[in-house]
């Protein structure tokens, strides 16, 4: 296979894998809330899955970090694939501690509600912790030299420097990225959900579009740094400003219809926030907002330092 294609495969592969984790975070955002709502009852029931749906993102993490980003001690990787497999095999124990119970709740369709590839759950996750556990086994094998040539090839693949980001960067980019997935997985799920409520009102679509583009958007921005790609500045100075434009546009927006019509969310934000449905306060509109104006000001001053550098 041939360098660009590998690449390509790679790329594709992501996305792929970054749109299960959003799916997957926001199943965990959805058990999360329920189990809230229900005042912690049931934990039984309801940490299995919280700690199922976890397990995948956290995994595509560390996956781009190693991938895209840069080298990982092999002590650091053989600590995370122990980590990863004791981690799955606890739940899976969990699961199967309850599976006649999953299992009648799955029958009746109780999971539907949330989002799965193929099937619900709980055999989605038993499927995806077995899938995650036996990787892990692999890579280890890998690690410790038992298959030269499958690490070779793997090596192959990666693009290190790809991103360019320090560690404790790429930490806090990654507890933003958790809440983002769930934003962008709402999102879709509401698409196919509840697409109906554009009918009874406009400003759903308006919603959605941004509690699925502009925090994704912002992530990618300020984690691909255009500025710094092998791209044209004036081409780099136009992705920055789109985004910039793109969040202040939906924050007016946002502000606008919240102050001509103070209610519009309770009548149709229910399929996008479940936590302000849950708690009755506005938890999900203000990590949006946060979110749209900390992004708005971070790629203002990268504009900025470009410019600069430019009259330098």
């Amino acid at each position: 296979m041939k360098s660009n294609t590998k690449s390509l495969a790679l790329k594709i592969c992501t996305a792929v894998l970054l749109l299960f984790c959003c799916f997957y975070m926001y199943d965990f955002y959805k058990c999360l809330s329920g189990f809230i709502a229900n005042g912690f009852r049931e934990a039984q029931v309801m940490l299995p899955m919280i700690l199922a749906f976890f397990l995948p993102v956290f995994c595509f993490l560390f996956f781009f970090y190693d991938f895209y980003v840069g080298r990982i001690k092999p002590s650091v990787k053989a600590c995370y694939s122990v980590f990863v497999i004791l981690y799955a095999a606890f739940v899976l124990a969990l699961i199967y501690s309850n599976i006649s119970l999953y299992v009648s709740n799955s029958r009746f369709g109780v999971y539907d509600a949330l989002p799965s590839i193929i099937v619900h759950f709980p055999y989605d996750m038993i499927i995806v912790l077995t899938v995650l556990a036996v990787i892990e086994i692999f890579n280890l094998t890998v690690l410790f030299g038992k298959l030269g040539r499958a690490k070779a090839y793997v090596e192959d693949l990666k693009l290190r420097g790809t991103v360019k980001v320090g560690i404790i960067e790429y930490i806090v980019l990654s507890v933003f990225a958790v809440v983002i997935f769930v934003f962008a997985g709402a999102a879709i799920y509401a698409v196919f959900s509840a697409i109906s409520n554009v009918f009874y009102d406009a400003r759903y679509l308006f919603l959605v579009l941004w509690v699925l583009f502009i925090p994704m958007g912002d992530l990618l921005l300020v984690t691909l740094k255009p500025e710094k790609a092998q791209i044209s500045r004036r081409k780099s100075l136009l992705i920055l400003g789109s985004g910039i434009s793109a969040n202040i546009i939906f924050g007016v927006l946002f502000l606008v219809c919240e102050l001509t019509s103070p209610d519009f969310m309770v009548h149709i934000g229910k399929p996008l926030f479940l936590i302000t449905f849950s708690i009755s306060l506005p938890i999900e509109a203000c990590i949006l907002l946060g979110i749209t104006v900390a992004s708005t000001l971070l790629l203002s001053a990268r504009v900025l330092l470009t410019l600069k550098r430019k009259a330098n």
